[in-house]
């Protein structure tokens, strides 16, 4: 791995964690080492306790891993199912803008026409579905200009389902976040349509 990488890596997280500090939000315990892949795990919270970022650096591989999620609420009032959303292959302004949604309390909505509208306005087109025996196993949207699509997987029997919004990556393989099925639609918009 190259020097370059490491600093990339280095700056990923430390951008991240440096932008959700600035905004109020705290580490839950101090930064330490796993022993396994001598990852560098960093924990916060938002402010209001109810959003949870893990990002975890790997200097000796040149990556690392950044998740957005928060805590199911099993009681009422305010009940809702918990969620998740990666933020390590999105730019540092869509993972902030992920961010701000996810802590919008206006905006709980969590369905798939909430994401499509807002696809639709920003232009998007839907493909056509991807069906087994009349069951949906896929719906996409591609962008515009055709460098980003939004794929939602519905659950099933095997499967929790979800949403992944790919970018182009650095290699032949787009670069994919991967969102919990219950994950507020402005979170799953904001990092599809932020550059």
């Amino acid at each position: 791995m190259t020097a370059s990488a490491a600093e990339t890596t280095v700056d990923r997280t430390t951008e991240l964690t440096t932008a959700l500090l600035d905004q109020g939000w705290t580490y839950t315990r101090e930064v330490h080492t796993e022993p396994y892949q001598r990852g560098q795990v960093h924990e916060l919270d938002s402010p209001d306790g109810a959003l949870h970022i893990d990002a975890v650096r790997y200097p000796h591989y040149g990556f690392h891993l950044a998740r957005l999620s928060a805590d199911a609420v099993r009681t009422d009032p305010g009940r809702r199912p918990g969620w998740m959303a990666d933020l390590h292959h999105v730019p540092l302004p869509a993972a902030l803008a992920a961010v701000t949604a996810a802590a919008d309390p206006a905006d709980p909505a969590q369905s798939g026409a909430e994401v499509a509208a807002a696809l639709a306005k920003h232009g998007w087109k839907q493909r056509e579905d991807i069906t087994e025996r009349g069951r949906v196993l896929e719906r996409a949207w591609d962008s515009a200009d055709s460098t980003r699509t939004v794929s939602w997987f519905p659950a099933d029997d095997h499967d929790l389902g979800g949403w992944t919004v790919s970018r182009p990556g650095s290699h032949e393989l787009p670069d994919d976040s991967h969102i919990s099925q219950h994950t507020p639609a402005a979170v799953i918009t904001a990092l599809a349509l932020t550059d």
